[in-house]
């Protein structure tokens, strides 16, 4: 990507420096105190407002601030200020009037018994002035004068994701997996899609990135934790284990994803609906035409290529439906594999002689320490000697080498030619996809819609129609497709317990 492109082509130049100092948790929680009233309001806060919310916080933190040196400044690139004056930490801690107030004027410094790191000529209201002012610079916020002079605090248009980003990482990363599901159903299986096609496809599209992401993050998060356990397994005690397991694994990890992730049905309630929703869509060339004749309204684009976007991305949600159990069953082992690795944890630390690995253990440190007294304080059972020498090895007796020669020839020619024929006629008895397909063929299925009653007649036509929907459902190269009714039934054909669904032979 060329210079000049990209992200620093929108930022300020010194956007992240006010996260990047040593008051930068404080900078991250004025920031998300006036993101959350933001979020009350349908427009702007006034500026005396915000800086009301940014006195109650640094009054309660004031001893906290840091004053940082000039020298911490010296990478600064500055803060967009007219005269190109650069506005450093050290600068808003010192005694200096905000004109935009009239009551920001220092009050004197009162004696104290604590030492704090600000100065105390600083009066609250300057403080909270200057780092609003501050953020402001930084391009995090803007200021607007109203009509009225009323002056009020926005955010600008390339902060605001990342706002949202602090606020989410503030919650602790809560996803919502059934909201996810929920979503794309009510935009794939209602009448929206049939109205408003081009913008349904588009959001289901995203929703279904997002869910497989929480699903990544969630694996990868409990991987995170069983790597701590396992690599930094010195550092913890029985103490620092159960404090990862109780404090932090079961509410971030258990409680606030993967119980309610396993505990929820919505992924199997709906999954089935939306993955037949797609397949009619993809059939419904009338619907694809007119959805991509509003797409070209939206992007400069030709008919065509709408259309093919709409296809591939109705593709990728089946397909991506259809990946989510290979990871859910990742997460379930990861998780397994957490809990059973701090349980073990706490068993060697418990009683370090309980295992194996807990004995050699105790048996090296040990030899470390020159423990004299080794023998008689571990007994492992495993030789009855004080010392090893040569002849205490135990000696595998070799065995005299097999007579290859009079084995073969005492082989039986005719059994051999049995098995070979036995495993002949299996190997043509198979019932692969070519041979399935066939039988489908033969079965009618050139001219329409094979249905299961149709199908399944004895014992031998049941086989193939169970092969036929296992193929249908996860073979590409297979010829024929399924398509389940509204109402998922079980019928009975023949005697046996079938699904009611139709195979649709493709093209």
């Amino acid at each position: 990507m060329p210079l000049g492109t990209g992200v620093f082509a929108t930022l300020p130049e010194n956007f992240f420096s006010p996260l990047a100092r040593a008051n930068r948790e404080h900078y991250a929680n004025l920031l998300l105190i006036y993101y959350r009233l933001f979020q009350e309001n349908a427009r702007g806060i006034e500026r005396e407002q915000v800086v009301r919310s940014f006195i109650d916080y640094l009054g309660l933190h004031r001893n906290t601030l840091i004053d940082e040196t000039p020298a911490d400044e010296s990478s600064d690139t500055g803060d967009g200020s007219p005269d190109g004056a650069i506005e450093n930490d050290a600068d808003l801690l010192t005694p200096e009037l905000d004109f935009d107030n009239e009551d920001d004027e220092p009050s004197p410094a009162e004696p104290s018994d604590k030492s704090p790191a600000v100065p105390n000529f600083l009066n609250d209201r300057a403080l909270a002035s200057r780092f609003l002012r501050r953020l402001i610079n930084a391009g995090w916020l803007s200021e607007e004068t109203l009509a009225d002079y009323t002056k009020v605090i926005n955010i600008t248009p390339y902060g605001r994701p990342f706002l949202e980003a602090l606020a989410k990482v503030d919650e602790g990363l809560k996803t919502e997996y059934e909201s996810h599901v929920v979503a794309i159903y009510s935009l794939l299986c209602t009448d929206a899609v049939t109205d408003n096609g081009h913008y349904a496809v588009r959001n289901a599209y995203s929703q279904t990135l997002a869910l497989l992401d929480s699903l990544k993050v969630l694996s990868q998060s409990i991987k995170g934790y069983y790597d701590r356990i396992s690599v930094d397994a010195a550092e913890f005690g029985i103490s620092g284990i159960l404090h990862l397991q109780y404090d932090e694994y079961a509410p971030q990890i258990l409680d606030a994803a993967y119980k309610r992730l396993k505990t929820s049905d919505n992924l199997s309630r709906y999954r089935p609906k939306i993955l037949e929703q797609v397949g009619d869509l993809l059939r419904n060339d009338a619907w694809l035409d007119a959805s991509a004749r509003k797409l070209v309204v939206m992007k400069a684009q030709t008919q065509a290529e709408c259309r093919r976007q709409l296809e591939d991305m109705l593709e990728e949600i089946r397909s991506t439906l259809n990946a989510v159990d290979p990871l859910l069953r990742e997460i379930d082992h990861r998780n397994s594999l957490y809990a059973r690795s701090s349980t073990e944890r706490i068993k060697v630390l418990l009683e370090p002689d309980s295992t194996i690995a807990g004995k050699i253990g105790a048996l090296v440190k040990e030899i470390h320490r020159g423990n004299k007294g080794l023998y008689h304080r571990l007994s492992h059972r495993l030789h009855r000697i004080r010392t090893f020498a040569p002849e205490s090895l135990y000696r595998r007796q070799k065995k005299e080498a097999p007579d290859f020669i009079q084995a073969a020839a005492s082989t039986d020619n005719a059994a051999l030619e049995r098995a070979e024929t036995l495993f002949m006629d299996r190997l043509l008895n198979q019932l692969g996809v070519k041979r399935v397909g066939n039988w489908l063929d033969e079965q009618g299925g050139r001219e329409g819609l094979l249905a299961s009653t149709d199908l399944v007649q004895d014992e031998a036509s049941f086989i193939r129609f169970i092969y036929s929907v296992l193929y249908a459902d996860s073979r590409q190269s297979f010829d024929y497709t399924i398509e389940e009714k509204p109402e998922y039934e079980s019928i009975d054909a023949a005697g046996y317990a079938v699904p009611d669904l139709l195979l649709r032979r493709k093209g």
